[in-house]
């Protein structure tokens, strides 16, 4: 780690506005394009005075002319994953104050509703909404929240529009996933909200199906409950 990254993940504030005047710093970044906004954003676990800190070297950077959608291409197996500012102070910063700041500046807020859906963080859901953030494949989005068990979020994206019988790569349902976790509850709740039982995934089999052959039989009695 060089001596910039370090007086940014230190927020030494004197140190990162002497060093900011040299081009060589504000123009630096990592192969991957991990730069000192990415890192800044990142650091973890701040207080309260610390994070108003982290926004004013935020500002600080950004006055310096480091482009506030600027990507970190994260490897993937599959892809690389394009990583910005918003998305490390959202993601592992957890900074409020930096990922409100940015959002209110027009940063790009793509790519950062799966974690919201971790997070089970509706509040940032919305926040996202109110400023212009469209929310692609939303289906999937609410089958994949379902899976971890983030009901709030999964409940919101319902609310918004998302398909109750949308299906994973499988063909698996959240009813179908709440059957075979037995979780009672869930199924009332997706039932009510026109979860169909007889859907079948990849495998031919259906919710009703699953509840029959891993019982408990009681299961089947709520696929009539509305």
């Amino acid at each position: 780690m060089n001596k910039f990254i370090t007086a940014v993940t230190t927020l030494d504030a004197s140190a990162v506005k002497d060093l900011a005047e040299d081009p060589k710093w504000i123009g630096w970044s990592e192969p991957t394009g991990k730069n000192a906004l990415h890192y800044l954003c990142g650091v973890p676990n701040l207080g309260d005075d610390k994070k108003e800190s982290s926004l004013k070297i935020l500002k600080l950077l950004l006055r310096s002319g480091i482009d506030m959608n600027c990507i970190h291409l994260i490897e993937d197996k599959n892809c690389g994953f394009p990583a910005t500012p918003l998305w490390y102070a959202y993601t592992r910063g957890r900074n409020e104050k930096l990922y409100k700041y940015l959002l209110k500046q027009g940063a790009n807020p793509d790519h950062c509703w799966w974690a919201m859906s971790w997070f089970d963080d509706v509040d940032a859901g919305k926040l996202w909404l109110k400023h212009g953030a469209e929310i692609d494949e939303i289906d999937q989005l609410f089958v994949g929240t379902y899976g971890w068990k983030r009901y709030k979020f999964a409940e919101w994206l319902l609310d918004l529009g998302a398909d109750v019988n949308a299906a994973d790569e499988k063909g698996n349902t959240a009813l179908m996933i709440a059957v075979k976790r037995k979780d009672e509850d869930a199924i009332r709740f997706l039932v009510g909200r026109g979860a169909d039982p007889t859907a079948k995934n990849a495998d031919g089999r259906s919710a009703r199906d699953i509840a029959e052959s891993k019982g408990p039989k009681r299961l089947l009695t709520l696929f009539d409950r509305k």
